[in-house]
C-alpha cells in the first residue's frame, strides 16, 4: 500500500505543476471563461483528490469524460483502454453518446484495432506532447470505416472554412505511464461552436488527460498488488493442500482416500471443474478408475463401468504432447478418437465448435499427468478437465501440478510397500510360531529326558559332565525361543500398560532359573535385597531383563567357579526416587570404548572381528538390545561399569534403574 501512495503521490506531483502552469495562464483570462475556468479547477481539484481512492476506475473514467464533454462544450467525448492480450482499444467510458450510438461502439471492436488507432498517433498531427488532431485532409480511410458518424452527407463534403470542424476530424490526447507507453486515449468530438479547439483549450483538457493517465496506472498497479495478494494466498493455500497431502501418504492412508484427497486438492486450487486418477492393473489391459472429483453419482457410476484400455490411453502419451516431466496436454485437434469414444463429454453440442481462442479449452482437450513407480514404469495416470477460466494451464502451472501429481505416486508406491510388508510380516509371524511352538515342543522332551537321565540313572564324571553339557544346550535353545517370542511380542504392542510388579520376587525366580540352566557349572548367586517387597512399574516381561543380564554374567565369566552378586536400593535422580538393581559378575568385561555400544542391536556381529572375547561368544546376540528396548518402554535407566575402577578385565556392574509407582 505504502508503494501505491507514493506512486501516486508522484504522478499527482506532476499534476499539480501542470495545473500551477495553468493557473500562470488563468492570471488575465478573458471575462467569459472566468467563470468555466473556475469550475474546470473544482472538477480538477475534485479528481485529483480521487486518485487516491479509485474503487472503480469505469466510473472515476467517465467522471473525466463527462468533465471534458461539459466544461468544453464536446458533443462527445470518449475514453478508451488499450488491452494487450487482444491487441484493441476497450473498457470505453463513452459521454454524449445516445443509447444506440454506445452500443454501436462497444459491439464494433474492429474498428477500435490497436494497429489502427496507432496509425493516427503521427508526427505530423501533434498538437503538444500528448494531443493529436487529424484533419479529414489527412486522412486515407473512407467514412464507412468510422464508427457512429452523426452525418454521412456532411463526412462527404469538404470543411466549409480553416478553423471549422469538420465530421470525420479526430481529436485525440494519449494517456501514457510513466515509461512513456501508451494505456489508452482520450478522444473529443463534435465541439459546440463547429470550430477547431484552441491551443488554450487542447492545453486545458490535456490536464483532464494526465489525470485519467494517473488513473489507469494508478488502477494498473493496485490490480497487480491485488493479484499478488492473491496469487501468494492461493499459493499458501496451496502449500498446506501438499503439505496435508505429504501427512496422508506418511501416514499410508487407505489407498483411495489419499488419491480422492489429491484429485480434489488439484480441482479445487487449480480451478478446474472435474479431475481423476486411474491406475493399471497389473499383468492386464484393464484401467481402474480409483478418484473422482466434480462428477454427479449418476455420472460416477457411468464411468465406473465404462472399460477403459491401457494400450488406447498411452496413445495420448507422444512426446509431441509432453509439457513437463510428467505432463502431457493433448489439443482436441490432435484427437484420432470419435467423440463417441470418450468415456464423458460434458456439453456435445460444443465438440464440432472450432477453438474460441489459441490459448481457449476445447471440449476434446485432455489433459493428463504420468504416474510412475519408483522404477520409472507408468502405473497410471491423473486427468483434469474442464478449467473454469476456460484456458489451457501455462506452462508454469501445469509444473505446479506435477507436484501434486508426484504426491500420489508416492501414495500408490507407499500403498504397494506397505502391503508387502504386511504380507511380510505375516510370513514372519508364522515362521515365529513355528520356532516358538513347534521347536519348543521339540525341545522340552530332550531337556526332560536328560534331566531324568541325570536324576535316575548312575552314570560316570565323563558322562555326566556330557550330559550336563547337553542339557545346558536345550535350555540355551529354550532362551533363544523365549527371547525371539518376547521380543516379537514387544514389536507388535508398541504400548504396554505398566503396572506395579515385585522386584524382589522376580530375582528370587530368576536367580534360581539361571542356576538351573546352567548344571554343568558351578554358580553361586548372591543377592542382597532390602527387607519387605519392592514394587516397580514394569509389565510381564521384567523378568527377560535380569535373566539376560545373569546370563551373560555366567556365559562370559572363564573361572572355574562363577559368582554373581545381586544388589537392590534404592536412588534419587531429578527429584525421582528409583529402584537401582545392580548386577555385579567377575567375568571379562567391557572396554571402554564399548560400554555405549554394548546395548545396541547387531552389536556382537559388527565387533566380533575386532574383539577375541566376541569370538568366542554364543548365541544370537539379542539379549542386550531386547533388555534396553524394554527398559525404555519402562521409562528407566541402564548402563555398564567396571567393577574395578580402571581395570575393566576384573568383570562388570550393570546398573539398572526402574520407576516406582
Amino acid at each position: 500500500m505504502t508503494r501505491r501512495v507514493c506512486a501516486i503521490m508522484g504522478l499527482r506531483t506532476k499534476v499539480f505543476y501542470r495545473l500551477d502552469c495553468f493557473l500562470m495562464v488563468l492570471m488575465t483570462p478573458p471575462e467569459k471563461h472566468l467563470q468555466v475556468r473556475e469550475r474546470s479547477l473544482e472538477r480538477l481539484h475534485a479528481l485529483t483528490t480521487g486518485l487516491l481512492d479509485i474503487e472503480d476506475i469505469g466510473i472515476f473514467l467517465q467522471r473525466i469524460a463527462e468533465s471534458v464533454q461539459e466544461l468544453f462544450g464536446f458533443g462527445r467525448v470518449s475514453i478508451s483502454i488499450i488491452d494487450l492480450e487482444r491487441g484493441v482499444f476497450t473498457d470505453h467510458a463513452l459521454a454524449g453518446y445516445s443509447s444506440e450510438e454506445e452500443a454501436m461502439v462497444r459491439i464494433s471492436e474492429k474498428a477500435f484495432l490497436k494497429e489502427d488507432v496507432l496509425k493516427d498517433f503521427r508526427a505530423d498531427c501533434r498538437m503538444s506532447k500528448i494531443a493529436y488532431y487529424i484533419p479529414v485532409e489527412k486522412q486515407s480511410s473512407s467514412p464507412d470505416e468510422f464508427v457512429g458518424v452523426r452525418d454521412k452527407n456532411s463526412a462527404l463534403k469538404p470543411r466549409s472554412s480553416p478553423d471549422a470542424w469538420h465530421e470525420l476530424d479526430l481529436l485525440y490526447f494519449a494517456l501514457n505511464d510513466r515509461t512513456g507507453d501508451l494505456i489508452g486515449y482520450l478522444q473529443a468530438d463534435y465541439p459546440v461552436d463547429n470550430k477547431v479547439p484552441s491551443l488554450d483549450t487542447i492545453g486545458e483538457i490535456e490536464l483532464f488527460a494526465g489525470i485519467a493517465a494517473v488513473g489507469l496506472e494508478n488502477h494498473r498497479v493496485f490490480r497487480r498488488a491485488h493479484d499478488l495478494l492473491r496469487e501468494n494466498e492461493e499459493k499458501t493455500e496451496n502449500t498446506l493442500r501438499l503439505l496435508e497431502l505429504t501427512r496422508s501418504v506418511l501416514r499410508v492412508d487407505d489407498i483411495d482416500v489419499v488419491l480422492n484427497k489429491v484429485v480434489s486438492a488439484m480441482v479445487s486450487a487449480f480451478n478446474y471443474r472435474k479431475g481423476g486418477i486411474s491406475l493399471f492393473t497389473e499383468g492386464s489391459n484393464d484401467v481402474t478408475i480409483h478418484a473422482l472429483s466434480g462428477y454427479s453419482k449418476g455420472d460416477e457410476e457411468v464411468l465406473r463401468k465404462q472399460p477403459l484400455r491401457k494400450d488406447k490411453i498411452l496413445e495420448d502419451f507422444r512426446e509431441e504432447f509432453r509439457v513437463t516431466s510428467t505432463g502431457y496436454f493433448i489439443p482436441g485437434e490432435t484427437q484420432t478418437s470419435h467423440p463417441e469414444d470418450f468415456v464423458f463429454i460434458e456439453s456435445p453440442d460444443m465438440v464440432a465448435e472450432k477453438r474460441k481462442a489459441s490459448d481457449a479449452w476445447h471440449e476434446l482437450d485432455l489433459l493428463y499427468f504420468g504416474l510412475y513407480d519408483r522404477a520409472g514404469r507408468m502405473i497410471g495416470y491423473l486427468q483434469l478437465d474442464y478449467p473454469l477460466d476456460g484456458k489451457i494451464p501455462t506452462k508454469e502451472t501445469m509444473d505446479s501440478m506435477e507436484a501434486y501429481a508426484s504426491i500420489a505416486s508416492v501414495a500408490i508406491e507407499n500403498s504397494v510397500m506397505f502391503k508387502e510388508m504386511s504380507s511380510a510380516k505375516s510370513e514372519v509371524k508364522m515362521y515365529l510360531d513355528l520356532l516358538t511352538h513347534d521347536v519348543g515342543n521339540y525341545v522340552n522332551p530332550i531337556s526332560a529326558y536328560v534331566e531324568l537321565v541325570l536324576g535316575t540313572t548312575q552314570v560316570t564324571p565323563t558322562q555326566s559332565k556330557y550330559l550336563s553339557s547337553a542339557l545346558e544346550g536345550t535350555k540355551s535353545i529354550s532362551h533363544l525361543i523365549r527371547n525371539v517370542r518376547r521380543s516379537a511380542q514387544m514389536l507388535e504392542s508398541t504400548e504396554s500398560e505398566l503396572v506395579p510388579r515385585d522386584l524382589v520376587k522376580t530375582l528370587e525366580a530368576v536367580t534360581s532359573e539361571v542356576k538351573n540352566a546352567f548344571l554343568s557349572r558351578k554358580v553361586e548367586i548372591r543377592t542382597k535385597l532390602p527387607d519387605g517387597d519392592v514394587w516397580v512399574m514394569t509389565d510381564g516381561l521384567m523378568d527377560e531383563v535380569f535373566y539376560n543380564l545373569m546370563s551373560n554374567s555366567v556365559k562370559y565369566d572363564d573361572h572355574d567357579e562363577v559368582v554373581i552378586d545381586v544388589i537392590v536400593d534404592y536412588v534419587d535422580m531429578g527429584g525421582k526416587k528409583y529402584a537401582r538393581v545392580r548386577v555385579v559378575d567377575r567375568g571379562v568385561g567391557i572396554p571402554d570404548d564399548l560400554k555405549p555400544k554394548v546395548f545396541s542391536k547387531g552389536f556382537r556381529d559388527a565387533h566380533r572381528m575386532e574383539r577375541p572375547i566376541l569370538q568366542k561368544a554364543k548365541g544370537a546376540g539379542m539379549g542386550l538390545s531386547l533388555v534396553k528396548s524394554l527398559i525404555d518402554r519402562y521409562g528407566g535407566k541402564i548402563w555398564v561399569e567396571n567393577r574395578v575402577y580402571a581395570d575393566h578385565s576384573m568383570g562388570s556392574v550393570f546398573n539398572v534403574i526402574l520407576p516406582l509407582p
